[in-house]
Formats: structure tokens, sequence, C-alpha cells
């Protein structure tokens, strides 16, 4: 009996105060990231995008061209921010921005970035309203 006890007492110790919480696991997002993103769902329906123009220079240079809009009978001011991704997928250097743009009511306009270095593949233009 005495032996029954000793093989319980690392068990009891365990369920007593020895408990350690697990690790808090990633939410995973189920949405895959695109070129463009708006800061918030009011910006999204105050603005018209186009798609995306993309043409590289005698040097390789890449640079995008997005046509932007305001949508309302307002003027809007915009921040635009651009990183820029490799081939692979990794970012190059830091996010470049804010372009500040002025967008007249219901006149077409565009922002255009260009990289800094010929290894750029890809792109992603972040807008929010200026503050």
């Amino acid at each position: 009996m005495f032996s029954k006890t000793l093989t319980l007492l690392p068990l009891l110790a365990a369920l007593a105060g020895c408990s350690v919480n697990p690790p808090i696991q990633p939410r995973m997002d189920p949405y895959l990231p695109s070129q463009i993103h708006m800061d918030s769902e009011d910006l999204r329906g105050d603005t018209a995008v186009g798609t995306p123009n993309l043409h590289r220079d005698d040097s390789g240079i890449l640079f995008v061209t997005v046509p932007i809009r305001s949508a309302i009978d307002k003027t809007l001011y915009v921040d635009a921010y651009v990183t820029w991704f490799d081939r692979n997928g990794q970012p190059i250097g830091d996010r470049m921005g804010p372009k500040t743009l002025v967008l007249d009511p219901n006149t077409p306009s565009s922002v255009t970035f260009n990289s800094t270095t010929p290894r750029a593949a890809d792109f992603q233009i972040d807008f929010r309203y200026a503050r």
C-alpha cells in the first residue's frame, strides 16, 4: 500500500500546480494578400481604382502606375505607400511613402512608384486617408 502512495505522489504533484499553459497558436488569415489594399471600408467606398500598369525602363527599374479617383463629390486626400518584392516574394528594403494624393471629385488621377533596384518583381500598394 505504501508503494502505491509513492507511485501516485508525482501524479498528484503534477495535477496540483505544476501545470503549464499551452502556447497560443496564431489565427490563420483566410485571405491572400493582393497588390492593392485600402485601410478602411470608407476609403474603399469613396474611391475607384483601376488595373495597375507595370513597365521597366532600360536599366531594369520597375514602374507601377495605379489609376485612382475620388468616386464621390468631394476632394479626397489619400496617402499611398509601396512595398517592393523580389521574385521569391521577399520584401526589398523598407516600405516607401507616403505619397499624398489630392483626388478631385470624379476626376481620373493616378499614382506612380518606381523601384530602387532591378530586383523588384512585384509590389503592394497601401492606400489610407491622409492624416
